[in-house]
């Protein structure tokens, strides 16, 4: 099967499978952010025939947006602050600081999409034609098959949004005179209805998991691209060798010396001496995509890493807060069970590139120990100059320059939080 990268130049034909694009992928988040007017246009550029009343109507959108996150949260941490003078302990203000988390989080976040809108943009546009370019060198490899594992993240991701809004929406109506809530003035609580109130709060924190799984997913899919990427690249590589090295050829180099056939043996250099020519060309290119990958990907970490490390740390604090102000059992567990899925599967998904260039590695290793005898000296050079390469500057997903996301760090993640269940229990 060929695949067919969609919209992107290349027509599609009778064809019963295609490649499932990274644009393809994030669309549903990109839709929802454009029509929505959450965001301005961060991965596919809004169409020049526009007409001016929707570009008005999404920029005022956005406008009230960043005012009810930016209003929220200066209302909250002023809450904190009263609250903290009159606190005997801390731990009496905890829950002001869970519900100011959410607003500064998506002010954030907010402020990073719009601000590197069109670093985003150019981005977007540079892995298409990686997408491209990696299909025109092996159109028999299809990168990415199914969107099993996209529709299931998108699954969850909003079936805990949902059972987290109805969660907060009966906390705010079994207390709505809580220090953390508008409501707690009684002048507010007289004069809007309550419904109001709830709405407010609960469309701050819709539209800052709507952020929050807007950067762990773009992020975790780029990512997880890039990974099928450098699976192309491998596949290509058996197949280079496959073809340029085939089981005649061996036989013929290991029992030359023994037969005295001149004419078989000046065919069979002159045919060896064009395989050797097509594999080393074909180490240049794939060394290349390489390289484009490994761009893009510094430009990812750089580029997703500024609002991945931020919404990350202050997310998490707020869930750790969260868990010690529980009392109840219930959403105790299913507060651990949210933060546990949240970030094992984004690091899960993430890590994919790591894997993959690992077993990248291992092929290239493989390829050159099975045809040393066959390859020339200049590509035997050629290719342990890319493994040297693989080896010293390793491709792996590395927000901001701070952590590499590979599959060990769940370890350290797994012993970190089962420290803090264990002091928590023994707190209670």
């Amino acid at each position: 099967m060929v695949p067919v990268l969609r919209h992107q130049g290349i027509h599609e034909t009778k064809k019963t499978m295609a490649n499932i694009t990274l644009d393809e992928t994030l669309r549903p988040l990109w839709k929802l952010t454009y029509y929505c007017g959450i965001l301005l246009d961060w991965c596919r550029p809004i169409s020049e025939n526009n007409h001016r009343f929707w570009k008005a109507s999404r920029y005022l959108c956005i406008v009230m947006c960043s005012f009810l996150l930016v209003f929220v949260f200066t209302f909250e941490l002023a809450q904190i602050f009263i609250g903290i003078e009159s606190a005997l302990n801390v731990h009496l203000v905890i829950l002001n600081i869970v519900w100011c988390i959410p607003g500064m989080v998506g002010v954030l976040i907010q402020e990073q999409f719009l601000r590197h809108r069109r670093e985003f943009l150019a981005f977007f546009k540079g892995w298409r034609r990686l997408e491209i370019e990696i299909t025109k060198l092996n159109p028999h490899c299809i990168m990415c098959k199914s969107r099993r594992i996209h529709l299931v993240m998108y699954t969850i991701h909003g079936g805990l949004a949902i059972a987290g809004l109805i969660s907060l929406g009966f906390e705010i109506f079994n207390r709505p005179d809580a220090t953390y809530l508008l409501s707690y003035y009684k002048t507010i609580r007289d004069s809007v209805p309550l419904l109001l109130i709830c709405f407010v709060h609960l469309a701050v924190i819709c539209l800052t998991l709507f952020l929050l799984t807007l950067s762990d997913l773009v992020t975790s899919f780029t990512y997880y691209h890039a990974g099928l990427a450098v699976d192309c690249l491998e596949n290509f590589a058996r197949t280079v060798f496959a073809r340029g090295f085939n089981t005649e050829d061996r036989l013929f180099i290991t029992t030359l010396d023994d037969n005295n056939q001149s004419e078989n043996a000046c065919k069979s250099l002159t045919k060896s001496s064009s395989s050797s020519a097509e594999v080393r060309v074909s180490i240049q290119l794939i060394w290349a995509r390489f390289d484009n990958i490994d761009q893009l990907i510094n430009q990812a970490n750089s580029l997703f890493g500024k609002f991945l490390v931020c919404s990350q740390v202050f997310y998490y604090l707020g869930d750790a807060l969260r868990l010690r102000s529980t009392v109840l059992i219930l959403p105790y567990v299913m507060n651990f069970l949210g933060i546990g899925f949240r970030f094992i599967s984004s690091m899960l998904i993430s890590s994919q590139l790591h894997r993959s260039v690992g077993k990248f590695r291992m092929s290239l290793n493989y390829l050159l120990s099975q045809h040393w005898n066959q390859m020339s000296k200049q590509d035997r050079y050629l290719l342990r100059s890319f493994l040297s390469r693989l080896c010293t500057d390793s491709l792996v997903a590395c927000p901001l320059g701070l952590y590499n996301i590979t599959p060990s760090i769940l370890l350290s993640i797994v012993g970190l939080v089962a420290s803090y269940v264990i002091v928590l229990l023994q707190s209670k």
